[in-house]
């Protein structure tokens, strides 16, 4: 389906939607995750696909496997040279990391939400539990990404004093626990605003996965209707 094509459908049946597919559009067409196997709807159309699905996608669940993995291990030395005060700008990892949270969160949006909208064809997946694994792994790249964009921020978190009270922070705001002991000042007031409605947006996507693949239940009483 071409773009003008969807975007007139869509605006005939809601112009909300037309409007967050757009945004969600664009930031996949600016997310280097396009470098690691293209979108789903580019995957399913191209001809390595027709000609055998099976194979083609096994090889892009593999580049997007090492492509993640690649993130865990950027985010990780982030963290390191963070707290280790190597020198370099502090606006360099939090842009990083900013980066990577809006590659997450626009990725489980199309997954979820848009990519079956933008194609005539049937939008698949390598593996259902695979998709759930990654959802997790996700869910934990999110906590490390935020931590690090407070651990460049400590002077506007009262009560922290190093990366571990950093983390500590980001995982209690995902979770919406909220102890208190640690409170955000300033620009990092929004910072964790915006982790609580990113987590609990992705949360709401991660059990609609798991509803999608649980298998159906039934009933082996003969009943025309569940009562």
């Amino acid at each position: 389906m071409s773009r003008r094509l969807l975007g007139k459908q869509l605006r005939e049946y809601s112009i909300i939607t037309w409007f967050f597919e757009r945004v969600f559009w664009i930031l996949h067409q600016l997310s280097p995750s396009r470098l690691a196997g293209g979108s789903r709807v580019a995957h399913v159309n191209s001809a390595a696909f027709r000609t055998n699905p099976e194979q083609a996608t096994k090889l892009r669940a593999r580049r997007k496997e090492a492509y993640v993995l690649s993130w865990f291990a950027i985010e990780l030395l982030l963290l390191l040279f963070v707290e280790v005060e190597v020198g370099w700008p502090l606006w360099i990892p939090r842009v990083l990391a900013t980066i990577r949270i809006l590659d997450i969160f626009q990725s489980s949006v199309n997954l979820s939400v848009f990519d079956q909208l933008r194609t005539d064809e049937r939008v698949v997946i390598s593996s259902a539990v695979r998709t759930l694994v990654l959802s997790f792994l996700n869910y934990l790249e999110l906590l490390i990404c935020f931590g690090i964009v407070y651990t460049t921020m400590l002077e506007q978190l009262h009560g922290a004093e190093g990366w571990m009270d950093a983390m500590y922070f980001s995982i209690v705001t995902q979770l919406t626990i909220g102890y208190g002991d640690i409170r955000p000042l300033g620009e990092a007031r929004f910072v964790s605003a915006a982790q609580g409605l990113v987590a609990v947006a992705f949360t709401i996507l991660i059990l609609g996965r798991i509803v999608a693949v649980l298998p159906k239940i039934e009933s082996v009483m003969k009943h025309t209707s569940d009562e």
